[in-house]
């Protein structure tokens, strides 16, 4: 365990607001700031994060927390995880944890192989045909350290031998991708090729990508999907791009590593891309925080095209702005970018929404009437897809023109019907969940909860072992605001207490105090009384005359108790 003196130390040091604007673009909103939701999908800002409390919470799908809890739900970290990703943000020494978890294994082996592959680019002899062709391809030295750029020798061996010396568990390799099991053994999966590592915004190595030096097949090898790596859930360059991207407000979506690397080294530095898959939504959910727009910049080919037009569906499907470049034919990024300069690459843009439609339709052959309906309804069909009335509209009248039809022809085809909502609405939070929330947020309330001796009044077994905790960890000397929200986050009851903690006011903190204790304990005398009456019922049918007497000696107690609280709330 991380010591808590240390822990406390980089609460005080993280501050929240600074934390998230690395994930999500915010605004000043008075006394918060507000942005859209990273953790579901929304057009209005409803997620609010206070520098005043360190907390954050969404109003729209309840996700909540503090700085730790952020990072635990975003980058899917363990609590110890979280506090390590701070400490080395602020500069904080932090005793050596070994949390025994897979998942570290992994990364630790990866970790490994990154530096096993740069340091045989960077060798003298071995690493020459690979700096070569960086080189010659006009990819400099200083790319190759932004972006971590390495080399695997031709040897069958050479990495496994490292990582063996290393003390690495081969098995782990073997799960992430890096050593292949054949007949004999073992052995490297890549060999001869200039490797890129797969990072996250982070910059943990989740997987790498390989392209051939010389003769062999395939021209590019990634790693395969694994327990740490989905390859349609991470774009390559994200780490180096990302506060570009936030700078720009806008990100360049390409198709290959080299077109990232080539406009980066040419000075567009706000460009990732997907991993030999088309675009996901997933992808562009890592964008949306940060982005106002997203621009596709595919090769003029059919295959570029073809990339464009899935990339243009999932931003419709995300609800995401977006443009579209379609390079000349013959051309991609990277040798248009070499010739003709940065000023030019996106002069062409385009709106998604324009292109697709324009694709769309000369798919079909609208000299016909059969080819105009077919036409007309793979246009209903896609403009279904976008939420927004209003733009829906407009583009019903761009591609009626484009057509030749009436706009209401292609509106009276459309299901206007609202679509079901899965989008979870947050719910008030209940008088536990405010408690808990007091709580956390004044370590003064402690003391109260131990004497007003609520907590056995709980209904909510789990939020009853929380506030336990808390009580427990104040005793020990700790800081129950610092660890009670990871351990909400764990159990998966923080959402009403974290709406709590954005409501409450702390000049009416001891009437709330009052209130929810009084709360909480008339609905546990009346649940009490409820059962008592089943129990009473049962003893007049059997008759049992003695247990009838001592039951309803217990009702009247029960009653008198109730009493007492409603009247000490008049």
């Amino acid at each position: 365990m991380i010591p808590r003196d240390v822990v406390e130390r980089i609460r005080e040091r993280a501050d929240i607001v600074e934390v998230i604007s690395d994930y999500v673009r915010l605004k000043p909103s008075g006394r918060n700031f507000k942005g859209l939701c990273p953790f579901h999908r929304e057009k209005t800002p409803s997620f609010v994060v206070s520098p005043e409390k360190q907390l954050f919470h969404c109003f729209g799908c309840g996700a909540g927390g503090n700085v730790f809890t952020f990072l635990m739900r975003y980058e899917h970290m363990s609590f110890q995880e979280a506090v390590k990703a701070l400490a080395q943000r602020y500069g904080i020494e932090v005793p050596e944890v070994r949390t025994g978890s897979r998942r570290e294994g992994y990364l630790q082996v990866n970790r490994l192989a990154l530096r096993y592959f740069r340091e045989r680019l960077l060798h003298p002899r071995e690493g020459r045909p690979a700096r070569d062709y960086l080189l010659g391809r006009g990819i400099e030295p200083k790319m190759w350290e932004t972006y971590s750029l390495g080399y695997a020798p031709p040897g069958w061996e050479g990495l496994k031998a490292f990582l063996q010396a290393q003390g690495a568990r081969l098995e782990d390799a073997e799960e992430v991708g890096l050593l292949i099991k054949g007949a004999k053994g073992l052995y490297d999966r890549f060999r001869s090729r200039l490797i890129f590592p797969i990072e996250d915004q982070r910059g943990r190595v989740l997987g790498f990508g390989g392209r051939i030096l010389g003769e062999g097949e395939p021209k590019y090898l990634n790693s395969p999907d694994s327990p740490i790596y989905h390859k349609g859930e991470v774009l390559y360059g994200m780490r180096p791009a990302r506060d570009y991207i936030i700078g720009e407000k806008e990100a360049i979506v390409v198709e290959g590593y080299f077109d990232v690397l080539s406009l980066a080294q040419n000075g567009v530095r706000n460009v990732v891309a997907p991993l030999g898959t088309a675009l996901t939504v997933h992808q562009l959910r890592l964008l949306k925080p940060l982005v106002e727009k997203v621009i596709l910049l595919f090769d003029g080919d059919e295959a570029g095209k073809k990339a464009a037009l899935r990339g243009v569906e999932a931003l419709v499907e995300e609800g995401m702005e977006g443009e579209v470049v379609i390079l000349p034919p013959g051309e991609d990024p990277d040798s248009f970018i070499r010739t003709r300069g940065r000023e030019e690459l996106l002069r062409d843009r385009r709106p998604a929404l324009n292109f697709y439609l324009e694709e769309l339709i000369k798919g079909f052959d609208l000299d016909s009437p059969e080819g105009r309906f077919k036409a007309a309804g793979a246009v209903v069909s896609f403009l279904q897809r976008i939420d927004d009335p209003m733009r829906r509209r407009f583009y019903a009248q761009y591609a009626s023109e484009a057509l030749g039809i009436e706009e209401e022809m292609l509106l009276s085809r459309m299901d206007f019907s609202p679509p079901s909502s899965t989008e979870h609405k947050a719910l008030l939070p209940t008088e536990e969940e405010t408690l808990v929330a007091l709580m956390v947020q004044h370590p003064e309330v402690i003391s109260w909860v131990r004497e007003a001796a609520v907590l056995e009044h709980f209904s909510s077994p789990v939020l009853r072992e929380v506030a336990e905790e808390a009580l427990r960890i104040e005793e020990e000397g700790g800081d129950p605001r610092m660890e009670i929200p990871p351990l909400l986050e764990e159990r998966g009851v923080g959402e009403g207490v974290f709406a709590a903690a954005f409501t409450e006011g702390e000049e009416a903190l001891e009437r709330i105090f009052k209130d929810c204790v009084r709360r909480i304990k008339l609905k546990s005398l009346r649940q009490q009384r409820e059962g008592l009456l089943q129990e009473i019922r049962r003893a007049e049918r059997e008759g049992d005359e003695k247990l009838l007497q001592a039951l309803l000696l217990r009702q009247q107690i029960l009653l008198k108790e109730e009493r007492a609280l409603v009247r000490g709330a008049e």
